[in-house]
This record gives C-alpha cells, sequence and structure tokens, in this order.
C-alpha cells in the first residue's frame, strides 16, 4: 500500500514534466489504457452518420452528438455530471478473459469481485457483475442501452450469454441511476456496447494453459461486416469452451470435509440423544462436531468440480439502414446456446429407520425405538447435472430527425432465456432408499458384498425455467430553447416493460422427496409503465445543471418516482468539479415474490451454539462457518428496495498526455430483501423475539437442525468510498495508469434491531482494491504489465487473523505480422502466485469471488483479417 501511495504522489506531479497548452476538460476520459486513441473521446473521431449534428463556431465544423451512459441526452462532450468509467477494447484483450463477467471483475468498482461459473446449483456456468458490493441484482446491465433479461435463478443478469468478441467498449456508470433507467440501477450501471460498424471480416482463436490440472479454455471468433454512407451490418459469431477444474486438482479446494459420510452416522431418535458414527468407520473420520455428538466424515473435494465444463455459441447481427435523411431502421438479432456440465460428491441427507427394520441391521448398542441415520449414496456414484441454456433476443427501431436539433426514437426489444436443468446421475428418492432397506435389500451398517445396492432408488430430477421481457420505448431529445450561455437540453420519454418467469421442477423435488436435492415451482408476470424527463442547463459560460425524473408503475407491488440532480462545472480548461444526488430502487424480483417454497444450505456462524461452547470449554467447532439447513418461500407482499445516492469529483487534465481525478460518494439502501441469518443468531442470543416476522429456528440439543423463513425486507446497508484514476504518457509510446477505489465503510444492519455494524475488513470485504497498467506501444508491436491488488480482509473466523493483501500480474504482448494478422501471447498470474487462503473455512479456503481459482495461465491468440 505504501509502494502505491509513493507511486500515486510521484504521479501528481509529472504534469510539471509536461508542459503543453491546456487541453478541454470535455474531452476528458477514464479509460484505463492511454494507448488506445479512443479512450479520449474527440468529436472529429466519432462517425457522423450515427448520431446528431451541429454547427460549432467558428470553425463552422459539424461536430457529432454523442450518447453517454446516463443521460438520454447526446452532448459534444464526452463527461457528465456522474463518473464513467470506460472498458475500451485494447483493454479487454489484454486481459486475455473470453467473457463480460471476468473483466469485470477485474475492475476495481467490483468492490468484492462478483460470482464466477461455479458447481453445485441450477446457477452453475451463470457469471454476474456486482458493482460496490451491492449485489449483482442492484446493479443494472444493458446492452447498447436497453435493459436484458434476468436469469430466473440468481435474479441478475448472466454476463455469459454475452458474446465478448461482440463488445466494442463497456461504460461502467458508477452512480445511482434509477431516475434515467428504473429499477435495479442502485449500484451503478453496466452498458455493454457491440461493434455496429465494423467493415471487412476477421477471423481469431485463442487458447489457454493453465499451470495446473484442469481449466483449459478454447475460443474461436468471426466478426463479418459492411458499412456504407447509409448503412451497416455487423455479424459476430463466437464459440468457447471451458474445460473442468476438479477442486482436487487446486490445494486451495481440497479440503473440503462434510460430517455425513458412508460408512454413516445415527442416533436413537429421541429428545438429547448423541450422534456417534458407524463402527465400520475409519478412526481418521471420525470427528466431535460439537455437543458430544461425533460423525463420520467424508472429503467431498475428492469427488467434486470446482468449476464446471462450459461450451457455448453465440451468434449477434446488427444493422442499420438510412431510409432518408431523417429515417433511419436499424435492430439487432441474437442467440445463445450454452451447455454447463458439473459434478458433486455422492449425495449426502437424513432419514430415519422405523424401529422394526432398525432391530433387524445388527447396529452396535441397538435396543429399541427408531434411528435417524445421516449417510451418504456413494453406491449410485457422484451427482452429475448438465444444463443447457437456450437465449434469443431481437431488437428493431425507427429514429426520426423531427427537426434540426429533435430527434424521436422508438424501439421495441424482446429477449428470451430458458434453462433445461437435468441431474442425469447420483440422484435417488428417499422413500425408495428407506423401502430397500425394510425390505432387507439394503443395509447401510453392513460394509461386506452382502450389503445390497440402491439401484432400484435412483432418479433423476429436473427443472425448467423460462425468463422472457418485452421492453418498448418511445423517446425523443433536442434542445429547448437557447440561450447566451447555451442550449438548454432535454430528453422525454416512456417505456412500458412486459416480464414473465417461470420455474417448473419434478413433483417429487417439489415435494422434497429426492435424496440430498430439493426444488421448487414458481411462476409469475408483471408489467411497469414509466415515464421520465431530463433536463441539462447551462449556467454561465462553465456550468451546467442536470435534473431528471422517472416515474414508475407497477402492475404487482405499486409506483415510485425518483429524481436526481447533477451539476457539472468546468472551473479551468483543464480542472472540473462535479456532484450528484438522487434516489433510487429495486423492485422485488419475480423469483422473490412468487415462488414456491425450497431449501438450502448457507454457511454462517451460529452465535447461540458458538457462545454456549466457550461457556462450556473445550472445542468449538460452530465458531466456524458451518452449513445449515434453510426453508425459504417466495413473499408476494415484498415492497420495493430503496436508495440514496451522492457523488462529488475533482478532474484535473492539463495535458492528453496527463489526467487525474477523483471521485467521493455515498449510498445508503433500506428495505433490503434478505435475512443475515448470522445476525438472526446474535438476534436470537440478545432475547429478540423473530418468530413476529413468520421465522422459526428448530434446534435440537442448541443446535439449529433447520431455519423456516420466508424472504422479507429487513435489510439495511450504508456504505461509502472514494476512487481515484489517473493517467500519464511519456514520450509517444509509453504510459502509465492507476485505479484505485478505497471504501470508507461499509454498515450493514442484517436483522433488525441488531444494529448497523461496519463490516468492511471482514472476511470477503476488502476495504480497498488498485490496478495499475504500464503500456508500452510501436507502430507494429506492444506489451502491458497489469498489477491487481485485493486488499486485506479477516479469515472466516477474525480471532485467526486476517488475509493479507495480495497483487497478481498480467502480462500481454502483441505482434503485427504483416498488414492483416496479428499474434497476442500472455500469461494471466505471471509469477504463479497462490492467493491467500483460508484454512477457517475448509470448505472454501480460496474465495472465487475474488480471486482468479484457475491459478497461473497462459494464453496465445491469432487474428486474421481480410
Amino acid at each position: 500500500m505504501l509502494k502505491l501511495i509513493t507511486l500515486f504522489t510521484f504521479i501528481s506531479f509529472l504534469p510539471k514534466l509536461f508542459a503543453q497548452d491546456s487541453f478541454n476538460l470535455d474531452e476528458f476520459s477514464e479509460g484505463l489504457d492511454v494507448s488506445d486513441e479512443t479512450s479520449i473521446i474527440t468529436p472529429q473521431k466519432q462517425i457522423q452518420s450515427q448520431s446528431t449534428k451541429v454547427k460549432a463556431a467558428p470553425e463552422d465544423k459539424e461536430f457529432e452528438k454523442i450518447s453517454v451512459t446516463g443521460s438520454h441526452i447526446k452532448r459534444l462532450q464526452g463527461e457528465g455530471a456522474s463518473p464513467v468509467f470506460t472498458v475500451d477494447r485494447s483493454m479487454i484483450e489484454q486481459s486475455g478473459h473470453n467473457s463480460v463477467s471476468d473483466v469485470l471483475r477485474d475492475m476495481t468498482a467490483s468492490s468484492f469481485g462478483g460470482m464466477r461459473e461455479s458447481s453445485g446449483s441450477n446457477a452453475a456456468g451463470v457469471s454476474t457483475v456486482n458493482l460496490r458490493g451491492l449485489g449483482a441484482d442492484k446493479t443494472l446491465v444493458l446492452l447498447n442501452g436497453k435493459r436484458l433479461p434476468k436469469d430466473a435463478v440468481t435474479g441478475a443478469v448472466d454476463l455469459n450469454l454475452i458474446p465478448l468478441t461482440a463488445v466494442k467498449k463497456i461504460e461502467i456508470l458508477k452512480d445511482g441511476a434509477s431516475a434515467t433507467y428504473g429499477s435495479d440501477a442502485l449500484g451503478g450501471v453496466v452498458n455493454i456496447i457491440t461493434h455496429k460498424d465494423y467493415n471487412g471480416s476477421q477471423i481469431s482463436y485463442q487458447e489457454s494453459f493453465t499451470k495446473y490440472p484442469g481449466g483449459k479454455i478454447k475460443q474461436a471468433d468471426y466478426v463479418t461486416g459492411t458499412a456504407t454512407s447509409k448503412s451497416y451490418m455487423t455479424t459476430v459469431l463466437s464459440f468457447r469452451e471451458n474445460d473442468t477444474i476438479f477442486s482436487k486438482d487446486r490445494s486451495w479446494n481440497d479440503g473440503g470435509v462434510s460430517r455425513v459420510g458412508s460408512p454413516g452416522s445415527y442416533r436413537l431418535a429421541g429428545a438429547n440423544e448423541k450422534w456417534k458414527p458407524d463402527p465400520n468407520c475409519k478412526a481418521s473420520d471420525i470427528e466431535d462436531w460439537g455437543g458430544g455428538n461425533k460423525y463420520c466424515n467424508f472429503t467431498h473435494s475428492d469427488y467434486s468440480t470446482d468449476l464446471p465444463e462450459l461450451r457455448q455459441l453465440n451468434l449477434m447481427s446488427l444493422f442499420e439502414y438510412e431510409i432518408n435523411s431523417d429515417l433511419t431502421f436499424y435492430g439487432r438479432v441474437g442467440a445463445t446456446k450454452k451447455q454447463v456440465k458439473w459434478q458433486y460428491a455422492p449425495a449426502p441427507g437424513g432419514f430415519t429407520i422405523p424401529a422394526a427394520t432398525a432391530a433387524t441391521l445388527g447396529i452396535p448398542g441397538y435396543t429399541s425405538g427408531d434411528v435417524d441415520l445421516y449417510y451418504r449414496t456413494v453406491e449410485l456414484g457422484n451427482r452429475v447435472t448438465e444444463i443447457d441454456t437456450y437465449s434469443f433476443g431481437f431488437q428493431t427501431g425507427l429514429k426520426y430527425n423531427l427537426t434540426d436539433t429533435w430527434d424521436v426514437d422508438f424501439s421495441f426489444d424482446r429477449n428470451t432465456i430458458y434453462k433445461n436443468d437435468l441431474s442425469v446421475s447420483g440422484y435417488a428418492l428417499t422413500s425408495r432408499v428407506v423401502k430397500l432397506i425394510e425390505d432387507g435389500d439394503f443395509n447401510p451398517f453392513d460394509n461386506s458384498e452382502n450389503r445390497g445396492n440402491l439401484d432400484d432408488a435412483k432418479y433423476k430430477p429436473w427443472q425448467l425455467s423460462r425468463m422472457a421481457n418485452n421492453f418498448y420505448e418511445l423517446k425523443a431529445s433536442g434542445e429547448l430553447f437557447s440561450t447566451s450561455n447555451g442550449a438548454v437540453g432535454a430528453a422525454i420519454g416512456t417505456t412500458y416493460t412486459e416480464e414473465k418467469f417461470n420455474t417448473e421442477v419434478d413433483d417429487l423435488s417439489a415435494n422434497g422427496e429426492v435424496f440430498g436435492s430439493a426444488g421448487s415451482n414458481g411462476a409469475g408476470e408483471r408489467n411497469t409503465k414509466s415515464v421520465y424527463i431530463e433536463t441539462i442547463t447551462p449556467i454561465g459560460k462553465s456550468a451546467e445543471l442536470q435534473l431528471a425524473g422517472r416515474y414508475d408503475e407497477f402492475s404487482d407491488f405499486g409506483k415510485t418516482t425518483n429524481p436526481k440532480l447533477g451539476f457539472k462545472w468546468n472551473i479551468t480548461n483543464s480542472l472540473m468539479f462535479r456532484a450528484s444526488a438522487g434516489t433510487g430502487f429495486k423492485a422485488p424480483q419475480l423469483k422473490d415474490l412468487y415462488a414456491s417454497a425450497s431449501d438450502g444450505n448457507p454457511s454462517f456462524i451460529d452465535h447461540v451454539a458458538c457462545e454456549a461452547e466457550k461457556q462450556a470449554g473445550g472445542d468449538t467447532p460452530s465458531c466456524s462457518p458451518q452449513q445449515y439447513n434453510v426453508k425459504s418461500d417466495g413473499n408476494d407482499k415484498l415492497e420495493e428496495e430503496k436508495s440514496e445516492s451522492y457523488n462529488i469529483g475533482l478532474m484535473y487534465q492539463p495535458s492528453k498526455k496527463f489526467s487525474i481525478g477523483f471521485d467521493t460518494w455515498l449510498t445508503k439502501l433500506n428495505n433490503v430483501v434478505d435475512i443475515n441469518y448470522e445476525d438472526l443468531t446474535r438476534f436470537e442470543q440478545s432475547g429478540g423475539d423473530f418468530e413476529q416476522y413468520g421465522i422459526k429456528v428448530n434446534r435440537e440439543g442448541g443446535y439449529i437442525t433447520s431455519i423456516e423463513a420466508p424472504l422479507l425486507n429487513l435489510g439495511s446497508l450504508e456504505i461509502s468510498g472514494i476512487d481515484f484514476n489517473t493517467r500519464v504518457g511519456i514520450g509517444n509510446s509509453f504510459s502509465i495508469s492507476m485505479n484505485h477505489s478505497q471504501l470508507f465503510y461499509y454498515k450493514k444492519e442484517g436483522f433488525p434491531g441488531t444494529g448497523y455494524e461496519n463490516i468492511l475488513g471482514t472476511n470477503t470485504y476488502p476495504a480497498w482494491r488498485n490496478n495499475v497498467t504500464l503500456s508500452y506501444t510501436l507502430d507494429t508491436a506492444s506489451f502491458s504489465l497489469i498489477a491487481k491488488t485485493v486488499g486485506e480482509h479477516d479469515k472466516a473466523v477474525a480471532e485467526e487473523g486476517e488475509l493479507p493483501a495480495y497483487t497478481e500480474y498480467d502480462f500481454n504482448y502483441s505482434q503485427k505480422i504483416g498488414r492483416l494478422t496479428s499474434l497476442t501471447i500472455g500469461v494471466q498470474n505471471l509469477f504463479g502466485t497462490t492467493p491467500p487462503l483460508d484454512e477457517t473455512d475448509a470448505s472454501n479456503q480460496l474465495n472465487g469471488e475474488l480471486y482468479n481459482p484457475r491459478g497461473q495461465l497462459a494464453f496465445i491468440n491469432l487474428k486474421q483479417r481480410f
């Protein structure tokens, strides 16, 4: 950290080395890599046929008004009252990643990382973005300014469905924007902008190799397009393949242990009975998990995949045709097929054996009564699940130049995602397992060849889900009138959205009859009507005021109105001040409103049991995170989550070769749909009445057996931080840039009455992230070195210390071969370092949302243009 501060201080004095004419801040950009000239937005570089043109005195040249994420009003300047960070194409290629989510996860604004493809649920293969740590469902994702449908399971946009090859740049609005875009824009907005005016064709192939077994990546792409003065059409075809990574092949994931094994653990059914391991259990596998309960452990990581196998095919085509000088027709069509396959250890579960049967099984020490048994069905092999996802979408629209200064734009978007989830092996029906035992066809306590088998209990659970939206928008933007300080810009629009959600599981899963698995049905739909208005008014010669407001009316939960105020002041040609304030909201997710009851197994610390073990003395296993069964269901009485956001920033750019700036921000959330189960146990410990919320905590012998809780608006958050960015060009070839995000606090109340707690710096909540990029560019070659740092944070058991700050280096070298061919080689994690590992959470030693679980990875990319 000290080195980074020293570097930042040094850079702040570098403008003295580059004495040039002052540079207009209206061309300021936050692009990380100055080697890409497109990161500085100059009107001359834009394609005039795609936007409104205005005359600019005294040169009397046509300048283009461009669309900027966070505003409906096109403008000459690239910077507004809210901070927008641009990830350009050169940054994407430097990363070596093959998905949008992997690129965004490395950004410093992704404070606590983001969900990546992982095994273990019907969300496997889904990858999201999570700005400011507010949650992926509170980050709005747009494609060319239009809302995308959400994944039916996670409630967030699956970024894996967007082909990275089609992406020209990604604009990240680091500010609340519900006044502009409506629901979900609490943590910020990610606007993915695709290639549109591509002229020519290109094929490319990239292959990646990992240091450790598994995780190899392949990708092949084809891009073709034509562009004329009146039209363009661009088509992208992309295929990628990610190989499986088994947990046992990464040292940080090979220690996952469960108390449910084979041989299993049992007890006589009844109060205060202790769990005992099957006598056939190896002595090395027996462990006391607290309260005198001893189980036969099972190392499940020996069988599971950490990252699933993923294969994906994308096709996207975009077009625009100028019918006449005033009317333009445009559209987009796209389709994706994604296949994901993951594997987990044999299914764990529990059931009760009737007394009459138990007496025949030869259970040591058995006298009478029913017997409870924890058992893992190794006889059926590993649980293997295959998920097929199909995504279809299209857009069509008309743009009309109403006057010299006003445009009207009407568009219609339809997007649908189908997901088929089939568990192909390793599952059984609990009732059939029990019947096989009762009929004498299987004895879980017999370790000989006379044990029998569970073949007749095999079952293949399935789940089908569908998410769809229709999005209609009509907007007009232009100039209201002129003043002595410039024209007053305005935009007014209306939207109508239809959303549908449906999840269907097999009847036996819905009834909880599948051994070691569960599922639930759910369906719902809603319509949303919205009206918005925005103005930008010049104040004097160098300042402007942005006012925006939006009214949304939902067919299910109600109405909401959200305003925003923004201010920008060019103090000098080189120095700009900006500020904004606004409210925001997130509508309840359809899956949360209408889902049926389901089971989950979140991991947390039970503070009631932990404190009891401390008082008793001896081991305290409950003071470490454990998995507990939670039964939850939808709640059609949920309300919208609400937010307030504030931002103040200062930007200084005396020349094209130097810029520096910061934005400090504050976001408050209340009415958050959340139950923090760890805070719930704290509330229980303090004697709080949690049953008033419809919550039940079931315990035996002081230990949680299950929790029953509907989804509720119980959470609150308050977050504040600052973003620094600076960029320096030295000569014509060398550049250095730095982006640093520092959180001041992350206060959270996970359950009413527990009070706000600043959890910044606790496990999985680092206070800061930093990226530094060195780039060197010649006519035919370029290289970059990127240092990505994640700050320190506590281990899962805070008393055991903290995980140190971790820096990973990525290297990229690109060489042009002739005029039409280029070769790129690179290494992620150049020095092969291992991220900080948390031995206090054996099942999750490496945080895959913050750190890359692949380890060191080298890649080679070949492009051929023609």
